[in-house]
Order: C-alpha cells, then sequence, then structure tokens
C-alpha cells in the first residue's frame, strides 16, 4: 500500500512539474541565447529571443529590462521606454530600469523625464542615478 502511494503521489508531482519545469529551462535557454546575440550586437536577433522568453514568464521584469536595452541599442526609443516602464510596473524598486529609462528619455530630448527617472534611481540607491542627477545638477 505504501509503495502504491509513493508511486500515485510520484506520478501526481511529476505530472503537475514536468511541464512547468520544461517551460523554465526554455526559457532560460531563450534568455541566454539573447544575451549571447546582445554581445555580439545582433540586437534584432536578441529582441526575437527575449520576445519569445517574455511569452513564456510574461511577469519577468529582468527580461522587459533587457529588452528595453537592445531596442534602444536599435534606436527604438519609444518600445525601448515602453519596456522599462512595463519592468518597472512589475518591479517598482527596479532602479536600473529607472536609470536606463532615464538615459533613453535623453535619447528622446525629454530632459524632465529623464532627471525624474535617475532622481528615483539614486533614491533607490542606484549609484549611476546618483551619477546622473549629479551630471544634470551640474549643468544648470
Amino acid at each position: 500500500m505504501l509503495l502504491a502511494r509513493i508511486i500515485f503521489c510520484g506520478i501526481i508531482f511529476f505530472g503537475l512539474c514536468g511541464p512547468a519545469a520544461a517551460a523554465e529551462k526554455e526559457y532560460v535557454k531563450l534568455y541566454k541565447q539573447g544575451v549571447a546575440a546582445n554581445k555580439k550586437g545582433e540586437f534584432d536577433e536578441a529582441i526575437r529571443y527575449y520576445s519569445k522568453a517574455i511569452s513564456l514568464k510574461p511577469d519577468s521584469a529582468e527580461l522587459f529590462y533587457v529588452r528595453g536595452r537592445a531596442y534602444t541599442e536599435k534606436d527604438q526609443l519609444d518600445k525601448a521606454i515602453n519596456d522599462f516602464t512595463r519592468a518597472i510596473a512589475l518591479k517598482p524598486a527596479y532602479a536600473e530600469a529607472y536609470n536606463y529609462r532615464g538615459v533613453t528619455y535623453i535619447g528622446k530630448g525629454e530632459k524632465q523625464n529623464a532627471i525624474a527617472d535617475f532622481k528615483k534611481a539614486c533614491e533607490l540607491g542606484y549609484k549611476f542615478g546618483c551619477a546622473n542627477v549629479q551630471k544634470f545638477n551640474s549643468m544648470k
């Protein structure tokens, strides 16, 4: 009876966890492929991998952040800002996302939005956000 119970629990356990584990493994693979493509400067390819990973894990602030960085490299600033904003919505204390969204706002000529993001990144303890705030204060 005990053996039957162990087998039954194993079937239930692996039946429920098997697909989730496979999806996690695929997500990690896609993320790593995106990072590798990004390092080579293949931003379109990186964006494709990150987008596929996002379809598997749409609650990952980090995925939106890295895809936003790739969009920035492609000078697709509105898409980048959308991704940084999504990353921040998922993880409100994501200082790097605030900072990089600020950098992207500078690229669009939106200095007030950039300064607000740099200040938020600084408040969250991100040293580059603080450095960017100081840079803008010294330019006045």
